[in-house]
């Protein structure tokens, strides 16, 4: 039995308790819908494809922010293993008193609570664990007519999308920490600006610059070379947080850094044919600015995605640029950048007090 506590409130967890289970199977950005056809090839499907498959900020070909796979309640019936994996969204109208998806949202919720939210006539969402296999996330989109349905899916769409991201992490830094981690590498950039990252063990050094404060890490995978540039500089006013300031500094680095045999040949953002995205956050509750883009050679066809982190250390008076990029010719970058941005995202910062 499934029990549903506050449903009537939007994400409240689900927790089902029943005998011994398999554990899921499956990869991290992946979503499987359960739907009827009726509702996935019509407008609340339209609805759904148009959130959680839209871009992911910003790649040079457009890849989704998930991959999903549509599911009929028979279909998933038909195929067992179909509920063995990771992550689902239901998507239920709950008039459609034909429908098997929403007989079984109505099994899973009782039928008092399921009456409840039928007549409520506002979009809701619950969150469900575990249903047929250990490790499993559920989340139910559901509404009293598919219009309430479809508000459901873009009302809850950030937290729905945030629940899947944190569902995945575990396995996000698994595939980041595959050969452990770089143990010297993490303790030289702690020493030296101030800044925790977790260096996975594969990467090397591909320039130490003392003068500038400049650290060049990269990894050389089968397809793919990845790249983690920090650097270190006093702060001395709001400007330096500037889009525009943060581009100059890493243009700066690429026509100083990242050349080639042909004169001219640098590493600089392409800022004239695509857009480049500004975003504020916090990195271990330190204020920070990022930006992303592409970036590209300025004579050769060669270029790929970016992040640029410059984060604000007060205790210390600096800004700590941390900077990310890929060079990954033909191949999908979406997870990549992913397991790169994990690594600034879970750093801590440090005053020189406190490093041992």
């Amino acid at each position: 039995m499934i029990l549903f506590v506050g449903l009537l409130s939007c994400n409240n967890e689900v927790t089902q308790q029943l005998e011994p289970k398999s554990s899921a199977l499956g990869v991290m950005n992946e979503i499987v819908v359960i739907a009827d056809d009726e509702i996935w090839e019509g407008a609340v499907g339209d609805t759904f494809r148009y959130y959680y498959e839209s871009a992911y900020p910003i790649l040079p070909q457009p890849e989704p922010l998930f991959d999903l796979r549509h599911f009929t309640i028979q279909e998933l019936d038909g195929q067992p293993l179909r509920k063995e994996l990771r992550s689902y969204a239901i998507l239920a109208d709950l008039s459609d008193e034909e429908s098997e998806t929403t007989r079984m949202v109505k099994r899973d919720m009782g039928s008092e609570k399921f009456n409840q939210a039928l007549t409520t006539g506002s979009p809701i969402s619950s969150v469900g664990k575990d249903k047929w296999a250990k490790g499993q996330l559920l989340i139910y989109l559901f509404g009293s007519d598919r219009d309430a349905l479809a508000n459901s899916i873009i009302k809850n769409f950030p937290a729905s999308a945030n629940r899947v991201n944190k569902h995945d992490e575990k396995q996000l830094k698994s595939s980041i920490y595959v050969d452990r981690m770089n143990i010297g590498l993490t303790e030289e950039i702690k020493l030296n600006y101030n800044i925790e990252l977790q260096v996975p063990g594969e990467y090397r050094v591909a320039l130490r610059d003392d003068d500038d404060k400049i650290l060049w890490l990269r990894k050389d995978a089968r397809d793919a070379i990845l790249n983690i540039v920090v650097q270190k500089t006093k702060y001395t006013d709001q400007g330096q947080l500037s889009k525009q300031n943060i581009i100059a500094m890493r243009d700066d680095f690429g026509r100083k850094y990242l050349t080639s045999d042909k004169v001219g040949n640098v590493m600089v953002v392409n800022s004239e044919d695509l857009p480049v995205y500004e975003f504020t956050s916090k990195i271990d509750n330190h204020y920070a600015k990022e930006i992303r883009g592409v970036w590209e050679m300025t004579k050769e066809f060669s270029g790929g995605p970016f992040i640029t982190y410059l984060i604000v250390n007060e205790n210390e008076n600096e800004v700590i640029y941390v900077d990310l990029f890929v060079l990954a010719p033909g191949q999908d970058k979406r997870n990549i950048m992913m397991q790169l941005d994990y690594i600034v995202k879970s750093a801590k910062i440090f005053s020189k007090g406190d490093i041992n």
